[in-house]
């Protein structure tokens, strides 16, 4: 049996519908959280892509990256709780630091975007593991109640990430700081989740094992008793830890020579993983037997687990982009053609403010903008169209909540599915595989849907700085050199439009939506190369420039080589860029970041093959697809989360031995950490090839890796030694 460590009569031990009070309390702080996560998530692609001007590529490495480190530093904060501060601590800190963090999100800088993630990095690791952690500490041993605290605990995870996307993606698109307002709200949900837990305290307290008193013969073996047991491995059971000691003896060095000789970016990977092997090597050398066993269960399963979130993190990357370029998001009207002008910015920080001639300072930045935080949740003018304009089109950040929403419905049909239905918990993992397999089968089936043929007539001639292969496929010369010492194309040349759009004779050939992403990346090969160098002189002059006080600016005459320079399409507020059509005078007040300069590139593309790339958006904007794709792909991917997620974390925190509970608890998010990883290594690819092939490939893996796992069920059942 458990003792409580509260007395019988405290607030502590009472329960509501036959749960601990401190459940609720968990579950409205996690709902917060991740209320101010999904979010921030359902925002971040479109926002690096439409705001940043990045490539899909480049904000895919950037997602790669934060999706994946706030699933890493959680096995350090789960160490740390452990050892030094306790799990109460740890929440309150990681809420403090991710607070920071989304506020920091409502700030435009690029430097302070950076910081941003990185507070949320480690707010994160020190609040995840914790929280999920004191769930199964509010019960005794063997609980009955502990897989349906979970499913509470988990619908208030998902309470907050349907919440999170509608209200976020409307600020996002109906108020005049647009993502920025998006950001903030993420934070003040953030500061709600930190009240929640603090006022919350005197309602959690844990439960622990009474060592004076055998375990019942109705209960699973004890971890005890598990320590003596003989291991379902045998002699294989001891070579375990000297594996993954092996692993790490050739991953770290593998990545510190990476990093000394190729940098960061190829290092990384390999230290991580060399930690992660680390940590767990640790944890199964510090145990055995039995006990050894239902540690490398978890991991096992983990393994498999890394496929399932590669393929469900999709949703806040791929996914996402399909969602807001290629899906038909107007659901009661026909969908107008496209703008080929992106909207005139609401808000433009002042220009009259940077009096010392530089770029404000990191701390001088947020100073500056928090003059006009309360700006960016101004609504914007009322569109026309009655009640319909709400939903035409959808906010992109909308779809985000479909997940959340069949979580709500679907939960209690599994709920009780699991009840009448024996199956292990290998055999569910199984399930969730397959099922978000079927996801991306049907996004293949969406893909194909969208692959119609469009052909327009290329106006004046192919600009010279084209490039084309043998085939007539256009290649993108922004990412890499296109040409050998040779002469010659190199292989590894990425495609424009994911190798969909082909030059026939004096025409275009293309497959799918070209959206303007695709437009402004092909327009701004063509600007003059003299027009981008008077760019980046302007921008030293205004950096070196000395005002006394009064508005600096830098004026350029443009060259001989722009033609039809046209201003619309950097979508500047007059406050900070100005041209004068009759002197082609472009008059810029404002130090530009590198993606308003981006923007004017764009502005002076070469003007023909500008028009016809125009003319291509529009055209193919009608092989746009019914939003029914995603709709089912989230529904299917649903399923295989109540498969998946919930049990993981159950089984996680059943099988794990007590003074490495919230470590493990740690290492099993950090399979989210791979598979956020692979995520975004995918998605760097998304742009450069067919939708087809890419959701494709996701769908082989996925089914692919489930018939593995299907043969290791009896064995790893075997091996959890009596949990269910």
């Amino acid at each position: 049996m458990a003792q409580n460590t509260s007395s019988p009569n405290s607030l502590a031990s009472r329960t509501f519908l036959g749960h601990p009070l401190g459940l609720y309390i968990l579950f409205f702080t996690e709902m917060w959280e991740r209320f101010s996560y999904y979010g921030m998530r359902a925002l971040l692609m479109t926002y690096m892509v439409t705001y940043f001007r990045w490539s899909s590529a480049e904000a895919s490495s950037v997602y790669k990256w934060y999706t994946s480190l706030v699933y890493v530093t959680p096995i350090i904060g789960g160490f740390l709780a452990d050892r030094y501060l306790g799990n109460r601590a740890a929440v309150f800190i990681g809420a403090i630091l991710m607070a920071i963090g989304h506020f920091l999100m409502a700030f435009e800088a690029t430097t302070i975007f950076f910081a941003a993630l990185l507070f949320l990095i480690l707010g994160n690791g020190f609040f995840k593991p914790n929280m999920s952690t004191q769930v199964g500490r509010l019960y005794p041993p063997n609980d009955r109640r502990r897989d349906g605290a979970y499913t509470i605990f988990y619908m208030g995870v998902n309470l907050g990430a349907f919440l999170a996307p509608l209200i976020c993606g409307w600020l996002q698109e109906n108020t005049k700081g647009g993502f920025h307002a998006g950001f903030a709200i993420a934070g003040v949900g953030m500061l709600l989740g930190l009240f929640t837990y603090m006022f919350g305290q005197p309602l959690l307290a844990d439960y622990e094992e009474d060592p004076n008193k055998p375990t019942a013969a109705s209960q699973i073996m004890s971890e005890a008793d598990a320590e003596k047991a003989p291991s379902i491995l045998g002699d294989f059971q001891v070579w375990i830890p000297r594996v993954l000691w092996a692993g790490v003896a050739v991953l770290l060095p593998l990545g510190i020579y990476s990093g000394v000789n190729s940098g960061v970016k190829a290092a990384a990977p390999a230290v991580i993983s060399a930690i992660s092997l680390a940590a767990v090597a640790w944890i199964t050398q510090s145990v055995k037997n039995a006990v050894r066993d239902r540690v490398t269960t978890i991991v096992v399963i983990g393994m498999f687990a890394i496929f399932f979130w590669a393929a469900f993190e999709q949703q806040g990357n791929a996914l996402n982009l399909w969602a807001d370029k290629v899906t038909n998001r107007y659901l009661t009207q026909v969908a107008p053609l496209p703008s080929v002008f992106p909207d005139v910015a609401e808000i433009f920080p002042d220009v009259d403010d940077n009096v010392d001639g530089k770029d404000p300072a990191f701390v001088d930045s947020i100073l500056k903008s928090l003059g006009r935080f309360g700006e960016i949740f101004q609504l914007k003018e009322v569109k026309t169209g009655g009640e319909a304009s709400l939903i035409n089109p959808v906010p992109t950040a909308w779809f985000q909540s479909i997940n959340a929403l069949g979580i709500f419905v679907l939960a209690p049909v599994f709920a009780y599915l699991w009840v009448k239905i024996d199956l292990s918990i290998p055999a569910k993992m199984v399930a969730g595989l397959m099922l978000m397999g079927l996801s991306f089968l049907v996004m293949v089936l969406g893909a194909a849907s969208e692959n119609q043929k469009f052909e327009v007539t290329i106006k004046g001639a192919l600009p010279k700085m084209m490039v084309v292969d043998e085939s007539g496929f256009l290649k993108d010369g922004t990412r890499d050199t296109i040409f050998d010492e040779n002469g010659k194309m190199k292989t590894g040349t990425h495609n424009v439009h994911a190798g969909r759009l082909k030059i026939i004779g004096e025409k275009i050939e293309c497959f799918g939506v070209f959206s303007d992403l695709e437009r402004n990346e092909l327009a701004m090969l063509t600007t003059p190369q003299s027009f981008q160098k008077e760019v980046e002189r302007a921008m030293k002059e205004l950096n070196n420039q000395k005002t006394g006080g009064k508005p600096r600016h830098v004026e350029i005459i443009l060259p001989p080589e722009v033609r039809g320079f046209d201003l619309r399409y950097g979508g500047f507020h007059p406050k900070g860029v100005e041209f004068d059509q009759s002197t082609k005078k472009l008059t810029i007040k404002q130090v530009l970041a590198d993606k308003d300069q981006k923007a004017l590139f764009v502005c002076a593309a070469d003007p023909d093959f500008r028009a016809t790339l125009d003319e291509l958006m529009g055209q193919t904007s009608i092989s746009r697809v019914s939003s029914q794709w995603l709709l089912w792909t989230y529904i299917l991917a649903t399923m295989g989360e109540l498969c998946l997620s919930p049990v993981g974390q159950s089984m996680t925190s059943k099988l794990s031995p007590k003074r490495f509970a919230t470590m493990l608890m740690g290492v099993w998010l950090l399979v989210s950490a791979f598979g956020n990883f692979a995520a975004g290594a995918m998605g760097e690819i998304y742009g450069t090839t067919p939708p087809i092939a890419y959701f494709g490939y996701m769908t082989l893996a996925l089914l692919g890796a489930g018939t593995v796992l299907i043969f290791l069920v009896p064995r790893l059942t075997r091996m959890m030694h009596g949990v269910k």
